[in-house]
């Protein structure tokens, strides 16, 4: 089996992710029938139809990396990522085709990624740093349980974010690469070169989807990426008894905050939790902050640009993670910090856009 030096897996892992977004673009003649994302929906940024596949790409470039990784450690993790991942791969592509399958649906098929990791591995999330929960959690089946409704929750939570260009795969390689600094620094290299190869899977599709929004990420990548960066997230913690849980949490900080805001907004609001709505942090940007200053500019570049900020919240958040991954004491603080910025900043926004987030100008959308 040929096998390449740990930077030149990464590089080749980002230059076929790369090449294959660039094909399903200049191919969308012949898939897009099924493909496309069309601009039309409550949720919809865009003006131009769309190829929504690329996770496709992130998905092949990665099988790529696991024939070229040289460690056998560095094989099994990558090995779990394709094979477990594969159901929430999957989902996510029949909804970017049929745009049929409910929200229910892929929310169950993305925990049963989690739990098949599980299964696959003998490891789960047995412990959050809480004696009530932790015993409870040392009981088996109720620690897959746990680990399938965290996985599936994040993997959920990136397709919330995957709203602009760039932001979900921007968002996950910001995590990733955070994950990688961690398990390096304390000595896990397995596990931060296959953060690097996710990273880089990302990146290659990145390159293609920012600014200009050429193809989408999809529920298909969405979903997988999500769920590929969660569970590192429970491997970080398996492998690695001295990090704290609440790190792990911090690294998908952003996303976890949206989702469960989310959710208790919508319950106030007596709205389905699944329900589609333009009023997520990333909306209200969109519409108070970007639009306004951005009035000449391309529209696909005033949607980049609000990834731009969004970053920003993704990047704080793993900040704390990276600095102090074994310090619970400061790592629990830094969250609800994080949690209460989010708050006020959506609070601000939401105070002055609550109109124009029902009626975004039709050349924004882009």
């Amino acid at each position: 089996m040929l096998t390449l030096t740990p930077p030149l897996v990464v590089a080749v892992t980002l230059m076929v992710s790369l090449a294959l977004a660039q094909a399903l673009v200049m191919s969308a003649s012949k898939h897009g029938h099924l493909t496309m994302d069309l601009p039309t929906g409550v949720q919809k940024f865009h003006s131009v139809p769309t190829p929504r596949v690329g996770g496709i790409a992130i998905y092949v470039a990665m099988t790529a990396a696991w024939v070229l990784l040289p460690g056998l450690g560095e094989r099994k993790l990558l090995s779990v990522l394709l094979l477990a991942g594969m159901p929430a791969l999957l989902v996510g592509l029949l909804e970017d085709v049929t745009k049929r399958v409910s929200v229910r649906t892929r929310l169950l098929v993305t925990m049963a990624s989690g739990g098949v990791a599980c299964l696959l591995t003998g490891i789960g999330l047995t412990r959050v740093d809480m004696p009530l929960a932790d015993s409870l959690l040392a009981v088996w089946p109720l620690a897959v349980l746990f680990t399938a409704f965290a996985v599936g929750g994040v993997a959920n939570a990136i397709n919330i974010i995957d709203g602009f260009h760039g932001l979900a795969s921007g968002t996950v390689i910001i995590s990733s690469l955070a994950l990688a600094a961690i398990a390096y620094a304390i000595g896990d290299v397995p596990l931060a070169l296959v953060a690097l190869v996710l990273a880089a899977a990302l990146c290659g599709f990145w390159l293609v989807n920012f600014p200009w929004g050429k193809l989408f990420l999809g529920d298909g990548g969405a979903y997988f990426s999500g769920f590929a960066l969660a569970w590192l997230s429970v491997e970080l913690l398996a492998r690695n008894p001295q990090v704290s849980p609440w790190a792990s949490v911090l690294l998908c900080g952003y996303p976890t905050i949206e989702v469960v805001y989310s959710i208790l907004r919508r319950r106030r609001q007596r709205q389905s939790p699944g329900q589609a709505d333009r009023h997520h942090l990333h909306s209200l940007v969109a519409v108070r902050l970007v639009q306004p200053r951005l009035a000449v500019a391309h529209a696909n570049l005033r949607n980049a640009a609000v990834s731009l900020v969004m970053w920003i919240c993704a990047l704080v958040p793993v900040i704390p993670a990276i600095l102090f991954p074994t310090r619970p004491d400061i790592l629990l603080p830094a969250l609800g910090a994080c949690a209460l910025a989010y708050h006020l900043f959506y609070r601000r926004l939401a105070a002055v856009a609550d109109a124009a987030v029902a009626d975004v100008a039709p050349e924004f959308r882009a």
